[in-house]
């Protein structure tokens, strides 16, 4: 079952810079928990990239010139490749997001075929971007555009990259049933997992065999994932203009301020005050010197 915690939400961020303007902006990010056969329709039109992620469960999207089938954990991008449509093969959370300019089309040039580029690990990527501008709509609506072009810049390049779904993994191998269930689990609903005795349960096995399974094929504990999936987003929410530590270790998954500054100094070297103080608030006022820029 789709956790009760995803519900259906669309985030419009309000207009970018005018500089951005036909090269990089992003006009929508969605969550969407779709029923067994749900069925939802789109346009990508000229200079339009759309982005989708089987976050959990399976997914199909078809355009006039191929069908797709997403395994859970997989994104797919369309390039200008007008009508599309999405299925659900049982339940099934997507997250999608649209970009409008020319810069989509020249960072996915290499890998589009037919107008679209499969990504086989890149859910991740999409679920991170769509969860940070929804929690900036939640704190600070509408979201500054500027902003979301700059988490649409990470979120491509991150898809490109091809960042591994766990940290320090050092295998390309197809992962058990039990693993790839509870990374699904985990990278849906780390916010809200109470711990492994809770995650345990829900997959049907003891959390022994859990840990020792885990670690066998990933190398690190179901534990340590999480609290890798906790500190990540809570970096991302750090970011966030205004953003209070109180509420980034709430929304993370930390049971309270105090733990998570603890936590978060062991995993990072810092504390969230430092972390704020840090680069990501110059991520915020202004493009990062040698940094990445948008040409």
């Amino acid at each position: 079952m789709i956790s009760d915690a995803a519900k259906a939400r669309e985030v419009c961020p309000a207009p970018s810079d005018p500089a951005l303007d036909g090269l990089l902006t992003l006009s929508s990010a969605r969550i969407l928990p779709l029923p067994s056969g749900g069925r939802l329709g789109g346009y990508a039109g000229d200079l339009c990239c759309c982005l989708m992620a089987a976050v959990r469960g399976t997914l199909t999207v078809a355009t006039y010139a191929r069908t797709d089938v997403l395994a859970p954990g997989q994104a797919l991008a369309l390039w200008q490749c007008g009508e599309f449509t999405l299925q659900s093969v049982g339940e099934c959370l997507c997250m999608t997001a649209q970009l409008q300019g020319e810069l989509p089309g020249r960072l996915l040039a290499g890998r589009l075929n037919d107008g679209a580029a499969l990504f086989p690990k890149g859910a991740a990527a999409v679920r991170e971007a769509v969860l940070a501008l929804s929690v900036l709509e939640e704190e600070h609506p509408p979201v500054n555009g500027t902003a979301a072009s700059a988490y649409a810049y990470t979120m491509l390049t991150h898809l490109l990259s091809g960042p591994a779904v766990l940290p320090d993994l050092g295998t390309e191998e197809p992962l058990p049933s039990l693993v790839e269930a509870a990374v699904g689990i985990i990278q849906e609903e780390f916010p809200f997992l109470e711990g492994l005795d809770e995650l345990a349960e829900r997959l049907e096995v003891s959390k022994a065999h859990l840990i020792r399974t885990f670690t066998k094929k990933t190398g690190i504990s179901p534990g340590r994932y999480i609290t890798h999936m906790r500190v990540e987003y809570a970096k991302l929410l750090l970011r966030s203009e205004d953003a209070s530590i109180t509420y980034v270790a709430e929304a993370s998954g930390f049971a309270n301020a105090n733990y998570f500054a603890k936590v978060f100094r062991r995993e990072t070297g810092m504390s969230p005050s430092e972390y704020l103080e840090s680069a990501p608030r110059q991520e915020r006022k202004a493009p990062p010197q040698g940094g990445p820029v948008l040409w």
